[in-house]
């Protein structure tokens, strides 16, 4: 009769090591989460922030919105010659300090694809808020996108129409976002 070889001292160590990492890891990303300064301390329904009746004026064809980790898309049915709009919501908890230091870099930096002359201030949606155009470029059509915090979450919200009415495009950015900041409860 054989008997089973023995696990190695190293094996022993191992398999007792990474359960307990694994716990101590899970453990701080809890304390972190509950130790958040701010009015939010768990992220909210992405795709409840803006109504379907707001949804349905913005984009007539959308076929609902999309939620994953951090945003959610709702979008009109891919056409061949028209351009594809659609309302992209996308939100991040952070601390009050890095919620203010994230929308003054977005307001301040010069982002890739978006026109720096067009930015202005948006008065009465959350504690700052800001707009500003992605231009319509061949293949492209004209975006707007509204960039607000409340608290310690910052909400860029942008609004893709199917043409290049830029002040439709304003306006629809900028109602959407309202009533994103209306509905973000903690």
């Amino acid at each position: 009769m054989t008997t089973p070889p023995k696990p190695s001292p190293r094996a022993v160590i191992v398999l007792t090591a990474l359960p307990l990492i694994a716990l101590a890891a899970c453990g701080a990303w809890r304390w972190w989460d509950r130790a958040q300064d701010g009015e939010f301390g768990a992220d909210p329904k992405f795709c409840g922030l803006v109504t379907p009746e707001t949804i349905h004026r913005l984009v007539p064809e959308s076929y609902g919105g999309r939620e994953d980790v951090a945003s959610c898309t709702w979008s009109a049915p891919r056409e061949k010659g028209k351009y594809r709009a659609n309302v992209h919501l996308f939100a991040s908890r952070l601390t009050v300090e890095l919620a203010r230091k994230d929308i003054k870099e977005q307001r301040t930096d010069d982002v890739l694809g978006w026109e720096t002359d067009t930015r202005e201030e948006v008065l009465g949606i959350g504690d700052e808020a800001f707009l500003r155009f992605h231009p319509p470029t061949p293949g492209k059509n004209i975006t707007a996108q509204v960039v607000f915090r409340r608290s310690n979450m910052v909400i860029s919200l942008a609004y893709a129409r199917s043409d290049d009415d830029r002040q439709a495009a304003r306006a629809g950015a900028i109602d959407a976002a309202r009533e994103a900041a209306a509905l973000l409860k903690p």
